[in-house]
Parts: structure tokens; C-alpha cells; sequence
């Protein structure tokens, strides 16, 4: 790469989101406790497969469900487009962006494989083989959910204008069951399925090829020939990579932002829903949910959130752990009430016109309590 292309991308990549930032660190740091916890009750390597197995599964689900939303419309699209990178660069920034994201995974498998307090040095090669064979499951996993999102633009646009999949939804029309989503989100939702699935039945295979063989090292083969295979499709797409990112970004920039496109999808947040609010503070609590829904994949995160716990209840682990995750989930979903102070979501001069600062005090405290009584309920 030459001189003026890296100065290039130091640029594209300069002066991040510090919330972000910041709310990525911490939550890195909790699932990293989590996992130096579950592996200090591990007694054999077996038990520590068997909680990257666990882990694996989790992250299928992470993959399928997330990439979309943290990865579409980019931020810095028109940026892109105004510095006119070629392929090969996008390509860089691409990966340089979920960089994190898999260093964080890596370094949670890393603990469930190699963290032993009481015997650090026992065992490496066994642990160095569960590490492997998790770790090339976690990679070829996220490459190919980013390889099929990526390229995903293209159909789903065809879709969304009834180019293609138009005898699916007649039929679903004749049946008296309209799609509840925009036609342009099915190839979304069959990739979020694929992925998630596809993964989970990897996972299983890996373990049935170790259980039948008896060598836990053929464990590896499943990430394996995923990897090369992410690899092969990451080269033949790599020459139009320009070109697939700017459609694929403009088809989420529409449906993500174009309200039509709600419309046409599940209907927002209800005001009487906030059955539970009283009267004076139930319009503010109301529009800061609504912005809360439109902007973040909400949803998906609580999804998530509670498939790794209902995955530490599965797993068996100590109620010390899944005590100290519920926590963290709460005190999580809480913390995004922090994005309602923020200027995108309501500037302060609009909040000071809607309510007083006292009053938006009990508003926040509502704005907690519910996400704290949903996480107990859902924990119950």
C-alpha cells in the first residue's frame, strides 16, 4: 500500500465514536470476566470444549443477527464515495472496522482454553487444540456472515422492487397472511437464518466428528474447510468489493432510514402501550422509546443479550456467573437510555421546550425501570 493511501485510511479511520468506544471496552472487559469465571471452573480440557462449543453457538447467533445492524448504512458512506477508494481499500476499511469484533472473540475463546489459575502449564497442547478448533469455527463463521451481507444489496434490492420473490409473497397474499416485513428484508432474513443455522449444525458436526473419532483434533476440520471456503468467496469478490459495499449500503441506507419502508413493516411503539407511565411524562417516555427503536437494533440486542444467558443456564455454570451476567445485561440495557441525552437523538433546546429538566429526571427513572422490570421478568 503506498504512502498517500495509508495517510488515506489514517484519515477515514480518525476521530471515532468515543460512546462507542468507551461502551465497547466496558463490555468487553464484563464478557471477558465472564469467561476467565466460567474457565477457572473447568477441570479438564473436555469441559473447556465444551464451553466453546457453548460459546460458539452464541456467536453464530451474534453474526446472524447483528452484522446488518452494525455494519449498515456506514457512517462514513459519503466520505467513502467522495475519496473514491479503490476495491482493495474498501475492502481494508471493512476489515479494519470488525477488527475488534474479532479480536474480542478470540481473546474470549483464549480464556476458556488457556486460563487454569490453579495449573496454567497443564495440558497446553490439549488446550491449544480446543482453542484451535473453536477459534477457526468463530472465523470462518463471521467471515461468511460478512461475506453474505455484504453481497446481499443487489438481491435485496430486486426484491424490494418486485423483481424477484414476487410468487413467494403472491402466495403468501392468497393465503390471508401478508408479509408482515418489507419484501427487500427476506434475503436479510434467509441469510440470518443460514448463517445462524448453518453454524450451529457446524458446531455439532465438529463435535460428532471428536465423539465418533476419539481425536479431538479433527474437531478442527468443520472451521477448517469454512475458513478456506470464507476465503475463496472473499477473493472472487474482492475486485467489485467497491462495488457491492456502496449498493449494499444504499439498499440499508433506504430501508433502515426511508419511512415507507416502516410503514410497510411492523408498526412502531403504541402510545397506549405505556400503559404503565403516568399521564404527565408518558408523551416524553413515548418519543424517546420510538427514537430509541427507529435508530438501534434494540430488539436484536435483547435477543442476543438473552440467548447467551438462557446459553450459561443450558451450560450448567455457577450461579455466581449467571448472577453476575444478569447484572451486567440490566445495568446494559439501562445504559442505553444514555443515548437519549445525546444530540442525534433530542437536542437540549428541544427537551428544555418539552419538559423541564426535574420531570425528565422521572422520565429517565421510567426509562430504567422498564428495561429493568422487562430483564427480570425475562430472567424469572
Amino acid at each position: 500500500m503506498s504512502s498517500n493511501q495509508t495517510h488515506i485510511h489514517r484519515f477515514i479511520r480518525t476521530n471515532p465514536d468515543k460512546t462507542a468506544r468507551i461502551s465497547f471496552v466496558l463490555a468487553a472487559l464484563a464478557f471477558c470476566y465472564l469467561m476467565a469465571s466460567a474457565a477457572a471452573t473447568a477441570d479438564s480440557p473436555g469441559e473447556r470444549m465444551v464451553m466453546i462449543r457453548y460459546l460458539n453457538f452464541v456467536l453464530c447467533g451474534f453474526f446472524a443477527f447483528i452484522i446488518p445492524h452494525v455494519r449498515f448504512p456506514d457512517r462514513k458512506r459519503f466520505l467513502l464515495q467522495s475519496l473514491n477508494l479503490s476495491p482493495a481499500a474498501l475492502l481494508r476499511y471493512t476489515a479494519s472496522s470488525l477488527a475488534p469484533v474479532f479480536v474480542l472473540f478470540s481473546v474470549m475463546l483464549g480464556l476458556l482454553a488457556f486460563f487454569d489459575p490453579g495449573n496454567p502449564l497443564s495440558q497446553l497442547e490439549s488446550k491449544a487444540v480446543t482453542f484451535l478448533s473453536g477459534w477457526l469455527l468463530m472465523f470462518g463463521i463471521g467471515l461468511m456472515a460478512v461475506v453474505r451481507y455484504i453481497s446481499i444489496g443487489a438481491v435485496s434490492q430486486e426484491w424490494q422492487e418486485g423483481r424477484r420473490g414476487a410468487g413467494f409473497l403472491n402466495a403468501l397474499r392468497n393465503t390471508g397472511q401478508p408479509a408482515s416485513m418489507p419484501p427487500g428484508s427476506f434475503p436479510s432474513l434467509l441469510t440470518t437464518i443460514s448463517v445462524a443455522g448453518g453454524g450451529m449444525l457446524l458446531v455439532v458436526a465438529g463435535a460428532w466428528l471428536a465423539g465418533v473419532t476419539g481425536k479431538a483434533s479433527l474437531e478442527m476440520i468443520p472451521g477448517a474447510i469454512l475458513v478456506l471456503y470464507a476465503g475463496i468467496r472473499i477473493g472472487g469478490i474482492k475486485a467489485v468489493f467497491d462495488r457491492l459495499f456502496y449498493h449494499t449500503n444504499a439498499f440499508y441506507a433506504e430501508l433502515f432510514l426511508n419511512p415507507k419502508a416502516v410503514q410497510e413493516g411492523r408498526e412502531p411503539l403504541r402510545h397506549d402501550a405505556l400503559y404503565w407511565v403516568p399521564a404527565r411524562w408518558k408523551p416524553a417516555a413515548w418519543f424517546s422509546l420510538l427514537q430509541l427503536d427507529r435508530k438501534q437494533p434494540i430488539g436484536r440486542l435483547l435477543v442476543t443479550g438473552h440467548l447467551i444467558l438462557w446459553t450459561l443456564f443450558y451450560a450448567g455454570l455457577s450461579d455466581g456467573i449467571i448472577s453476575t451476567y444478569i447484572t451486567l445485561l440490566i445495568l446494559g440495557k439501562t445504559l442505553l437510555s444514555y443515548l437519549l441525552v445525546t444530540r442525534p437523538f433530542a437536542p437540549l433546546l428541544f427537551q428544555y421546550r418539552l419538559l423541564a429538566p426535574s420531570d425528565w429526571i422521572v422520565v429517565r427513572f421510567f426509562h430504567a425501570g422498564g428495561w429493568w422490570l422487562y430483564s427480570a421478568l425475562a430472567c424469572h
